[in-house]
């Protein structure tokens, strides 16, 4: 009988204990790499994230501080046609009521809203003032001798025949008020102290101008409101994080304007007071002004916003961008947006605590798939990072090609959501002021070994007629004319020009590499020939009627005419200013 084999046991848990020898340094190894790469993953996307997150929040600070002056500019604008420069006062308003009532309704005209309501007193204690209720209708505040009471009347037109409605209760004296007050001492125009208008119960802002007799002496002041309730809107509706604030400041730390905050509190005893960064009771406001508080005020106004990083007082870091916004008739004003900096890099710790996670799980999948995994982020990181840094230079058009489905992906996607929102005009699709500003920037930089860039030449179009379709056809029919004009150029240009809204119906258009005066000329003529068919994207047109709009064109040429994006857009709009007739004016 064959014996049976002895077994040999301790052969098979010798081999296996040798290969798990072999193996555990191995998985250390692996371990320590995967958190190395964790750590090294982790650096590089809060780089990038902080990076992005400043240039975005940089850009809407210019946002808001582009807000601010198209809100309030066209106020210099309403008080010149009321009183032009030169036009001199008369001593009795009586003599010119018909004249002053037509200039009035013209200065309301302008910039409505916000400017609906200008108005004009003089040493005498006479006062005349008009407050547009629309396109038609208007309320004449009229006032011919101080010690009577302020009359109002209904206008159904410019020139319509005042209808008496009421007479008010209360003796008004124009020379008591502050605008008057204020603006008597000083040659310039000046915006008076923000205060609380409360019969609307909101922020208003005066803006003043004194008027000379025909003696060269004081007679009288002419004025206008603008509410801020438009401005506290748009920056309330500001994207931002769930803990970050946007907001406009005066010096004294007192707010115009705030997401998350009123602009205004009820005080103890039910009134209505100004909220300002110390009343407020929010640490990241109260931190931010005392931050930007002792930064001196005339030297920190200028056209780029700036960054910094400070502590709000309880431990946590603030990222905040802001921007001076100041004028000649002594407006100071500062646009603020504040983020917290773990609100910012929330996104990088949850993909960090993801990967040591999964480094914990899988480190034998990671030995074989690790290498190729983090080479690939890393890549794409570092796609992302450098197209980050080209569209800080400048270059708003850099394409971010990638195609992820996690966060860096996410993070991609928003950051070219947000690059479209910042540099696109949200009506027409064509780029803003600011990508316009950009693009000049780049395309006037000369390269490496260059001593200038590549020519191009620069079309400042502005539409004829646009005015007249607007106040006949309506707002919204406006907005469809601005569309098809937009679309109409588009298709005349090649793929690489750029076209850019400016606001209104003003654009610029950038031909890329273009020299030749000829080729210029060529495709002003294509403009014109577009534009001059009827619009077709109108709505309510009666049948049998058409609408066309056409338009002036001027031309500078890169690097004939001037070496700079400013100088450029100045002769290109003076040579669209000569080509303009008088009528369309």
């Amino acid at each position: 009988m064959t014996p049976s084999p002895t077994p040999a046991p301790s052969k098979a848990r010798g081999s296996t204990s040798l290969k798990l020898s072999l193996i555990l340094p191995f998985v250390v190894l692996i371990a320590l790499l995967t958190a190395a790469l964790g750590m090294l993953w982790y650096w590089t996307g809060s780089q990038t994230v902080a990076t992005l997150s400043e240039q975005v929040m940089e850009e809407k600070a210019e946002r808001i501080a582009q807000a601010i002056d198209r809100h309030m500019h066209g106020s210099a604008a309403v008080l010149e046609a009321t009183f032009p420069q030169g036009m001199h006062a008369p001593l009795d308003i009586r003599d010119e009521l018909q004249a002053l009532q037509t200039r009035l309704w013209i200065a309301t005209s302008l910039h409505n809203p916000p400017n609906d309501y200008v108005y004009y007193g003089n040493q005498a204690g006479q006062g005349m003032g008009l407050k547009r209720l629309d396109s038609t209708q208007a309320q004449l505040r009229l006032k011919t001798y101080a010690e009577e009471m302020r009359s109002y009347y209904r206008l159904d037109g410019i020139n319509a025949h005042p209808v008496f409605e009421s007479t008010e209760t209360k003796l008004f004296d124009p020379r008591q008020r502050p605008w008057y007050q204020l603006a008597q001492k000083t040659p310039a125009s000046i915006w008076t102290p923000v205060y609380i208008d409360f019969g609307i119960k909101d922020l208003v802002i005066t803006r003043a101008r004194r008027v000379l007799s025909a003696s060269g002496q004081f007679e009288g002041v002419v004025a206008t409101d603008i509410s801020l309730a438009a401005l506290n809107s748009f920056v309330s509706q500001l994207q931002l994080t769930p803990n970050g604030r946007a907001f406009i400041m005066e010096p004294g730390g007192e707010l115009i304007a705030a997401s998350g905050l009123s602009n205004t509190r009820a005080t103890a005893d039910g009134k209505l007071e100004r909220m300002t960064a110390a009343n407020s009771g929010d640490a990241l406001t109260l931190a931010v002004y005392e931050e930007i508080k002792t930064l001196p005020h005339s030297a920190e106004a200028g056209t780029q916003p700036r960054t910094a990083l400070l502590d709000d007082g309880q431990h946590h870091q603030i990222r905040i961008a802001y921007r001076r916004v100041t004028d000649s008739a002594g407006l100071e004003w500062t646009a603020v947006v504040a983020v917290p900096h773990q609100d910012i890099l929330a996104g990088v710790y949850r993909h960090m605590a993801m990967v040591f996670g999964l480094g914990l799980v899988a480190l034998i999948v990671a030995t074989l798939i690790g290498t190729r995994i983090f080479g690939t982020v890393a890549n794409d990181m570092r796609s992302l990072t450098r197209a980050v840094r080209r569209v800080g230079q400048g270059e708003i058009d850099t394409p971010i090609a990638l195609q992820r489905r996690d966060e860096i992906g996410e993070l991609a996607d928003n950051f070219q959501r947000m690059r479209n929102s910042l540099f696109t005009d949200p009506l027409t699709g064509a780029s803003n002021r600011s990508a316009l500003q950009h693009i000049l920037a780049t395309l006037t930089r000369p390269g490496a070994g260059q001593t200038s860039a590549t020519p191009f030449a620069l079309l400042f179009v502005d539409l004829n007629r646009f005015k007249p379709l607007n106040d006949r056809w309506g707002h919204d029919n406006g907005d469809l004319a601005l569309t098809e004009v937009t679309l109409r150029l588009r298709q005349l240009l090649r793929e690489d020009d750029v076209i850019a809204r400016l606001g209104g119906d003003e654009f610029v258009i950038i031909l890329r590499g273009v020299s030749d005066e000829e080729q210029v000329q060529a495709v002003r003529a294509k403009m014109q020939a577009s534009l001059e068919q009827p619009l077709t994207t109108l709505q309510g047109i009666p049948e049998g009627e058409s609408v066309t709009v056409g338009l002036s064109v001027g031309q500078a040429l890169y690097p004939r005419d001037a070496q700079d994006a400013q100088s450029l857009l100045k002769l290109a709009d003076q040579d669209m200013y000569r080509h303009k007739g008088p009528s369309e004016r």
